[in-house]
């Protein structure tokens, strides 16, 4: 079991404890420090307490199992308000929220929509537009999505 494997085993059962989403654990190897890096989420926001209350609780559970060889810094973060969305659990998640996207190839003359996500259905996207069109996107063409902060959803 690598790096990033064993320390996901540790993470993920302890962020839905707490009502956390662990999204990504990444793990930078360095010559003389290593930097092992949690990025969690929760559907509404997640807060500066969440984070701090993760990393004292995961903290002693990282050094009593070992996962990480030599020194390292361990980071607990947010993946940020315009975070990107790249599986069925993001786009299930973060239903109702604003959100741009693009397509692979051209749909309808398209490649590009903004809009409120509704979320997946039968392995679509579903986004209503500005126009209240709902665009139906198969999860397999979709090449990007990220929420966004603009609240107004142009078509």
């Amino acid at each position: 079991m690598d790096v990033r494997e064993a320390v996901l085993a540790l993470a993920a059962p302890l962020a839905q404890e707490r009502g956390l989403v662990l999204i990504d654990v990444e793990y930078h190897p360095g010559r003389r420090s290593s930097v092992l890096r949690l990025v969690l989420d929760r559907a509404g926001g997640i807060g500066l307490d969440d984070l701090e209350g993760f990393h004292r609780a995961i903290d002693p559970l990282l050094d009593e199992a070992d996962p990480v060889p030599g020194s390292y810094m361990l980071e607990v973060s947010s993946p940020g308000a315009e975070r990107p969305l790249r599986s069925e659990r993001d786009f299930t998640l973060f239903a109702g929220r604003q959100v741009l996207l693009a397509a692979r190839e051209p749909v309808q003359g398209r490649r590009e929509w903004r809009g409120r996500l509704l979320g997946m259905e039968d392995g679509a996207v579903r986004v209503v537009l500005a126009d209240g069109q709902v665009l139906a996107l198969a999860l397999e063409l979709v090449a990007w999505a990220r929420l966004t902060l603009d609240q107004g959803a142009r078509g």
